[in-house]
């Protein structure tokens, strides 16, 4: 069965420590699509934004090509902070694959900070502020369009992969 997982969450809320966790614990083939790595092959660098337009028709289309495994898990490593990001993006994307997740990382903010600054490109504080300010946790139309819609916080991350 190929299955989609969709992760939201601010810049060091733990996503991609949560990618890596989950390729390591199952078997059988996890693609990790990491908005931060296409960036870093397209521009050279994570924090240049200037060919997003052509970074995001990546991203997109190699969960398609990766979607064929009838087995795989891909994973879509991005802030997907709110609805607008989780589900419209989705919506075309979803046809491909026999099941789609979602995993929202709700990590107090004292916890991101720390975290962000420990990453090896940590994002400006005031650039966190304004993806917290926008961030929103599931909505109703999040629980209607993914057959599973779970909670990451610091303390059940094993757990939800488990359940993945």
């Amino acid at each position: 069965m190929s299955k989609l997982v969709v992760l939201s969450g601010v810049p060091g809320s733990g996503k991609s420590y949560f990618s890596k966790m989950l390729r390591k614990k199952k078997v059988g083939h996890v693609y990790i699509i990491s908005s931060d790595s296409l960036r870093d092959i397209v521009t050279g660098s994570q924090r240049n934004i200037s060919e997003d337009e052509l970074m995001w028709k990546m991203y997109y289309q190699l969960a398609k090509v990766y979607s064929a495994d009838p087995n795989g898990i891909v994973v879509l490593d991005a802030t997907n902070r709110n609805i607008k990001y989780r589900i419209d993006p989705v919506k075309e994307l979803r046809k491909n694959f026999d099941e789609a997740d979602l995993v929202i990382f709700d990590i107090p903010k004292e916890v991101v900070i720390r975290q962000n600054r420990e990453r090896e490109f940590p994002v400006p504080e005031s650039v966190l502020d304004e993806y917290f300010a926008d961030f929103q946790l599931p909505q109703k139309e999040d629980y209607e369009f993914f057959k599973n819609v779970y909670i990451a916080t610091s303390d059940n991350e094993s757990e939800i992969i488990d359940l993945l």
